[in-house]
């Protein structure tokens, strides 16, 4: 009854026509994919390498100089030696007056050990900007008196600025907000100095830190930044793949949504004659269903959009049955005239240039049913006379659940032979009460000869999928979706 009912969803869907196809489609890439995208680029590139310093040892000639342009190192103080004076740590230690730690401060006191992160959150702000956060954990050491950690934020925000068919990533700013400094002790050598520390550290930091992260980590993290977002902006098609001609990808707008990056795709291709041109521009795409959960990106075909691309890809190749399959002798003789029928008139030589062919040169089409892809192939079979001075054509439309692989960078649909049904068009009069013999042996043709044949015809003829740094459609699997059909890439 569901193969039944998904015929009449699927007949009507067969008109022809010929031109160049332009056909809309629509790429998202997810919000927590861009945050990971962006996470693993900055991991890999060692963003915050270049903050940290080694600490100052007490041993001689083990200390290292303090680099000049760290904010919390007075310039004359760090040229006079290659390490501290630790006689002011020692004085501190015993428990003397809070002008010297302020002094230490002065003179390079304060290291910066290590750094970890940056964690990436993205905060869509409209459907043109969006803020990624950096949070960075920097490890600080004030001599032998204090070990401590804080957080610290890197905001840089992004504004995608369309212009035409042309998609723009414009970097508004990139900063640290003061204040807000979440502090962490590690360890503490002195605890009746730790306060008095502390308030002399929230002073430093707050002042000198925004300044030194956005003049060391800001640079790199916005030119990093703005490539891997030009990157996902450009689709191309896979260079291995050579494509029909004039197959092209262009992403004609972005916007943001609450849970993607939403990119419409324009589709060029070529249609050959008696290949189905694109509908009329008055036929509007349904609004999109949610990003399926746990996918990083979606390629997603209006129903409509998905048969017109087909029929561009589509090339007939007419079938020669063999004669000697049993199912085609007894649809030869079912089918053959009078003249034909064995008989003593009949000569051998006549009966062995009969032919039976099976012609299918309209490309097939897929419809829904509720969340179900089906197939429709139609086409013919017909039986040649002898020099086709005769022939008996019986019109069909095969429907098959619609099976899809993604291989290669390229959408292969194939019709499932199992779940096939056939509906029979036009025959021949005299095979009046022969109907349902007629529509058996033919099924059982299609499916046993026809549908291997036509699968592989289809793996011939495959959509070539476009190219998105980041982003594989080779493990894809589609998932229709009311008007529309989803090749989604799930989570790795």
């Amino acid at each position: 009854m569901l193969l039944f009912w998904g015929s009449l969803l699927c007949w009507g869907l067969l008109p022809q026509a010929q031109g160049q196809a332009r056909h809309l489609l629509f790429l998202r890439v997810s919000k927590d994919q861009l945050e990971t995208d962006i996470s693993d680029l900055f991991s890999e590139q060692r963003i915050l390498d270049h903050v940290t310093r080694i600490p100052v040892t007490e041993a001689a000639g083990e200390g290292v100089p303090i680099l000049d342009h760290l904010p919390f190192v007075r310039e004359g103080l760090s040229r006079k030696s290659s390490r501290l004076d630790l006689s002011l740590v020692g004085d501190l230690l015993s428990g003397k007056s809070l002008p010297l730690l302020e002094e230490l401060f002065q003179a390079g006191g304060l290291i910066i050990e290590d750094a970890k992160g940056p964690e990436v959150t993205l905060q869509i702000l409209s459907d043109s900007l969006f803020q990624v956060t950096l949070q960075t954990k920097l490890y600080l050491s004030l001599q032998r008196i204090l070990r401590f950690s804080i957080i610290k934020n890197i905001r840089i925000g992004v504004r995608l600025e369309q212009t035409g068919n042309k998609t723009r990533v414009a970097l508004n700013d990139c900063h640290t907000p003061p204040g807000n400094l979440s502090i962490e002790v590690l360890e503490q050598m002195n605890p009746f100095l730790v306060n008095e520390a502390l308030k002399v550290i929230t002073g430093v930091l707050d002042k000198t830190l925004p300044f030194f992260l956005q003049k060391m980590v800001c640079p790199l993290a916005t030119t990093l930044l703005n490539s891997l977002l030009e990157d996902v902006l450009r689709i191309t098609l896979a260079p291995t793949i050579s494509g029909p001609e004039d197959f092209q990808y262009h992403v004609t707008t972005t916007e943001l949504t609450e849970e993607a990056i939403l990119m419409q795709v324009q589709l060029v291709t070529r249609c050959g004659p008696g290949q189905r041109a694109p509908r009329p521009d008055h036929l509007a795409p349904q609004p999109l269903p949610k990003l399926a959960q746990g996918s990083m990106a979606d390629l997603a075909f209006w129903l409509e959009a998905y048969n017109d691309i087909l029929s561009c890809l589509y090339t007939s190749k007419e079938l020669l049955v063999d004669l000697q399959d049993s199912t085609a002798a007894a649809l030869i003789q079912l089918l053959s005239p009078r003249e034909l029928e064995p008989g003593p008139e009949t000569s051998a030589q006549s009966r062995g240039s009969v032919g039976l062919t099976v012609s299918t040169p309209d490309p097939p089409t897929v419809c829904l049913d509720g969340h179900t892809a089906m197939a429709l192939q139609p086409g013919s079979l017909v039986l040649r006379g002898p020099s086709n001075t005769s022939s008996v054509s019986v019109s069909w439309k095969l429907l098959s659940k619609a099976m899809f692989s993604s291989k290669n960078q390229e959408l292969e649909l194939q019709f499932t032979p199992n779940s096939s049904t056939v509906a029979l068009g036009p025959h021949p009069a005299g095979l009046a009460g022969q109907e349902e013999r007629l529509e058996a042996l033919v099924l059982e043709l299609l499916k046993r000869t026809f549908l291997p044949h036509h699968n592989e015809l289809l793996r011939e003829q495959g959509l070539p999928l476009p190219s998105i740094k980041g982003i594989s459609f080779d493990q894809a699997r589609m998932e229709p979706s009311e008007d529309y059909m989803l090749l989604t890439v799930p989570e790795e």
